[in-house]
């Protein structure tokens, strides 16, 4: 494979990688969901299933503030391997192989706490929740249509914890 060949595959790996291309699964909605009164409210949360996630989603951020760090270190191990003057495909795909473990990581921990807040609710309160989440998607692809804006193919929400 030419230089160019590799450069233009790192490019375009780096690129679906940016895009946010990953599995589809459950979803939590951004934020502190379980402080909103009508979420609250609708699901019929109590003050102990509260306190509960908040102690899960600060446990959880406090390691995801790391992992974020580590995927955007990777990231850029990935880019200066790509655009090194004397490129070396070994070296970019083992920052490629990093980058890949790192995301993984990530990923883990976002199941993790998706885990957490299961046990945390109750089978009909979980129910409620992703039905919740999936029409406040619904709603929000409605709303860019209509300001003609092109959708964002199988993109997940982006979380902030």
């Amino acid at each position: 494979m030419s230089r160019w060949t590799t450069v233009w595959v790192v490019v375009g790996a780096l690129g679906l990688l940016a895009t946010g291309v990953q599995a589809e699964g459950p979803r939590l909605p951004p934020g502190k969901w379980w402080e909103r009164p009508r979420v609250a409210q609708e699901l019929g949360l109590n003050a102990e299933q509260q306190q509960q996630l908040e102690a899960v989603s600060l446990e959880s951020a406090r390691v995801m503030i790391d992992l974020k760090a580590a995927v955007e270190n990777a990231e850029l191990d990935l880019r200066v391997a790509g655009d090194a003057d004397t490129f070396d495909p070994q070296a970019a795909r083992a920052a490629f192989a990093a980058l890949q473990q790192a995301r993984m990581r990530l990923e883990s921990e976002r199941f993790e706490l998706l885990l957490k807040v299961r046990q945390v609710l109750t089978r009909e309160q979980w129910v409620r929740l992703r039905g919740m989440t999936k029409e406040v998607l619904r709603e929000r692809h409605q709303e860019r249509r209509q300001e003609g804006a092109q959708p964002l193919p199988n993109r997940p929400m982006r979380r902030r914890f």
